[in-house]
């Protein structure tokens, strides 16, 4: 046989074939099972010669033809992170049978390898995103390591792996210090302390609420006007989001039942660092004119003709406003399975403008009887990114083209 080492692009396989030697006649073939994937290290015509991931300590050759070559765009994280899950996993099965105290870190730890593999591997982050999300998953892998009592991988200063035949003794043995020393002091809620902070740098953001009920006593369908308001400036920022109401308590579209959501987008740093902001409904009735005592000596058919044409008045009813000015800059963090009642008050004698003030001011108790209630999330990308990133929530908004525009955009990232 003549070995010759494979290349980075040929080197991920996936066993497609069950293969079994005979130990005591084969001790140097190594066992595959479908679905084992392996890490290829040489090779000849007809063999491959390398390890099950998970299990490095043990290598030995197989048949080629029982594998199929992985897609090598993986970049060298991803395919890093997919060889630490594999790993821990045996260890982390150990903990749970020893009760170990530090079961619970490492499972947090897995969970945010996986979510940081999957970001990454989208395709859709910016460079300076890519360089964070890497950074951190370098640190994860490495922190777990040394919890686990794992070999310490030294790495240079972008988090890239060190080729130990590329570099002298003295040059690993201080990048190995420097590593040792960097995971002694290293704490983790630090990192994820400065997160909103690096977050709300982001170019383009999107503020995602979905409508769950509008609880008031009408006698005419309405219109609920959403929009996100800055309370300081007094004015709305971005486009507004039309939900027709009717008065028996039900949308006027039931096939929107499930997917009254609404994507506020194109929301730069500027906006998440409003000193105040508020999402807010204008509540607008739509029926006839209130009706007065009539004259019945002057009741005729065209009296009855112009009372109907009056039936699409539009007139304002109320204003319900919360404030987000914590949620948009990142103090606090909300899901959409998380509710929120916004209190709505009517207008009585003022316009929707004043009342909508004394609304924002406090001026007025809360109503709890008549409320709309929401659910909401701040998403950190432009549209492509949110949708590829967290799938049905935001492309529901899409497909019913529930996208409102900040109305001052470009003009937000000053």
């Amino acid at each position: 046989m003549s070995w010759k080492s494979v290349t980075d692009e040929n080197s991920h396989g996936i066993v497609i074939y069950n293969y079994h030697p005979n130990a005591r006649e084969e001790p140097y073939m190594m066992p595959l099972t479908v679905g084992d994937s392996v890490r290829i290290l040489e090779e000849d015509s007809d063999w491959y010669y390398g390890y099950r991931l998970g299990s490095r300590k043990t290598k030995g050759a197989f048949p080629k033809s029982y594998v199929h070559i992985k897609d090598g765009s993986e970049g060298p994280i991803t395919k890093e992170i997919a060889e630490v899950l594999k790993e821990w996993g045996v260890h982390w099965k150990r903990l749970y049978v020893s009760h170990d105290k530090h079961f619970d870190q490492i499972k947090s730890q897995i969970y945010d390898l996986i979510s940081y593999r999957s970001k990454i591997l989208s395709g859709t982050l910016p460079v300076d995103e890519m360089k964070r999300l890497t950074k951190r998953a370098t640190e994860e892998i490495d922190m777990g390591n040394k919890i686990l009592g794992l070999d310490l991988v030294v790495r240079d200063k972008n988090g890239n792996l060190i080729n130990p035949s590329e570099s002298s003794t003295i040059q690993m043995f201080n990048l190995h210090k420097q590593a040792t020393e960097r995971m002694s002091c290293k704490v983790k809620p630090d990192v994820k302390e400065v997160q909103p902070k690096t977050a709300i740098q982001q170019y383009s953001n999107i503020f995602l609420v979905a409508v769950r009920n509008f609880t008031c006593k009408m006698s005419e369908d309405a219109e609920l006007l959403m929009t996100l308001y800055d309370g300081k400036e007094c004015k709305a920022i971005t486009e507004n989001y039309v939900v027709r109401w009717t008065k028996e308590g039900l949308m006027s579209d039931l096939d929107q039942m499930y997917n009254l959501r609404v994507m506020f987008t194109d929301l730069g740093k500027r906006d998440l660092e409003r000193e105040k902001i508020f999402l807010i409904c204008h509540v607008i009735r739509v029926g006839a004119m209130d009706i007065k005592e009539c004259d019945h000596r002057r009741t005729s058919v065209s009296g009855l003709a112009k009372k109907s044409s009056n039936d699409n008045m539009r007139r304002p009813c109320g204003v319900a406003a919360f404030d987000i000015t914590n949620y948009m800059n990142g103090k606090l963090d909300t899901d959409l399975d998380q509710e929120f009642a916004v209190p709505f008050v009517s207008c009585e004698k003022d316009n929707l403008e004043q009342t909508l003030r004394k609304v924002i001011t406090k001026e007025r108790f809360e109503n709890k009887n008549q409320a709309l209630f929401v659910s909401m999330k701040l998403l950190r990308g432009d549209l492509k990114q949110v949708i590829n990133l967290y799938g049905t929530r935001c492309k529901r908004a899409q497909s019913g083209n529930n996208v409102r525009n900040n109305t001052n955009y470009p003009c937000s990232e000053d």
